[in-house]
């Protein structure tokens, strides 16, 4: 399971790799053919892992509905991940985005997520998708709004987003 673009290269993360991120990172650095930037995976992604880790023992259709990997195919490396909160329910998905500090070019962001929405809608028939951002996150908030994602709630520093699709 992978998905492709134009630049780039969405693979879920397995259970396998989870776990050797989370253990023999070293390790895994020195024999991936995929370049892992120090940077990658975010503190908070470093905090899930566990979490993800006993997901996926328990429930192997978890896989998919986790954390991927997003790759800058042409440079072989890690720039970023899209994290799910898990199966969907009642055809509504939530996730969150992270690209590593160095890319600053919106257009990647838009290029992955775009593509996993696609996913979503046409392989998986979600008919939500939510996800949030600080409110304080222009790029961000930009990111959302081109992607046709409405701001539905505003609550302290969040702001929730939402987009729908009818079947």
């Amino acid at each position: 399971m992978e998905i492709i673009t134009e630049r780039l290269l969405l693979v879920p993360c397995s259970l396998d790799l989870i776990k050797s991120l989370a253990i023999y990172r070293k390790e895994l650095e020195k024999r991936s053919p995929i370049k892992i930037p120090s940077d990658w995976p975010s503190t908070d992604l470093i905090g899930m892992l566990p979490y993800y880790i006993e997901k996926l023992e328990c429930d192997k259709e978890e896989f998919g509905w986790g954390i991927w990997m997003i790759i800058l195919y042409e440079e072989k490396r890690i720039i970023g991940d899209i994290m799910m909160r898990g199966k969907p329910v009642e055809g509504v998905v939530e996730f969150t985005h992270h690209l590593i500090q160095e890319i600053q070019d919106e257009s990647i962001a838009f290029e992955a997520i775009e593509a996993m929405i696609d996913w979503f809608i046409e392989a998986q028939s979600i008919k939500s998708i939510l996800t949030e951002c600080n409110s304080n996150d222009e790029q961000s908030i930009r990111l959302l709004e081109r992607l046709g994602m409405k701001c539905t709630l505003k609550d302290g520093a969040f702001l929730y987003w939402e987009l729908h699709h009818a079947a």
